[in-house]
Formats: structure tokens, sequence, C-alpha cells
């Protein structure tokens, strides 16, 4: 009983130290290591997916695509065809559905506008 009582203790020991040692990584690496190799952090936003989301002005303007792209989902979003054009956005940038979704709503606010 009184082995089965210490393993357990020592059992715990280690999984707090390996808890400790990995908060330890990540603040490190979340901090200091960039400042020593010269690269910048990542800016902060909505990353969502392992992506960033397309650059867009605080004003109001379309996302960025490509021109050929963005005419496309225009025409889509005019037939109401917003399905195909949320589809196209995800296809084209790699987007989720959600982020796809906001980006053709934009689009849809400035070509009704």
């Amino acid at each position: 009983m009184l082995l089965m009582l210490v393993s357990l203790l020592g059992a715990v020991l280690v999984m707090a130290v390996g808890i400790a040692l990995v908060r330890w990584g990540a603040e490190y690496r979340g901090g200091r290591a960039f400042d020593a190799d010269g690269i910048e952090p990542l800016p902060e936003g909505n990353g969502i997916g392992g992506y960033w989301p397309l650059v867009e002005d605080s004003t109001g303007h379309e996302p960025v695509l490509a021109p050929h792209i963005l005419s496309r989902v225009r025409d889509l979003v005019r037939e109401g065809r917003e399905a195909e054009a949320v589809e196209m956005v995800r296809e084209a940038t790699g987007m989720d559905v959600y982020r796809a979704r906001e980006a053709v709503a934009l689009v849809r606010r400035n070509t009704e506008g």
C-alpha cells in the first residue's frame, strides 16, 4: 500500500514538473525568442485555422482578392448566388466559412452602396 502511494506521488510530481517546463517554454518562445533572432512576431489578430485573414482597411473597403476573383465574386453577389461566392473565396484564399462569409458580405455592401 505504501509503495502504491509513493508511486502515485512520484507520478504527480513528474507531471507537475512537466507542466512547469511546458509553460516556461511557451513563455520563452512567445517573448524573447523573436527578439534574439531579429524576427518580428506575427501581428495580433484573428488568426484562425493556421492562416491570417486577408488585409482589410478599417474604412470598409473590400478584402484584397485577385482582380479576376473579386470581379467574379461581385457578379455572383449581383446574381444572388452568395453561397457560390463564399465557396469561391474559400477556394481562392483558404479561409474558413465564417471569414469567407464576412468577405462576401463586405463585397455585397460595397456593391450595393
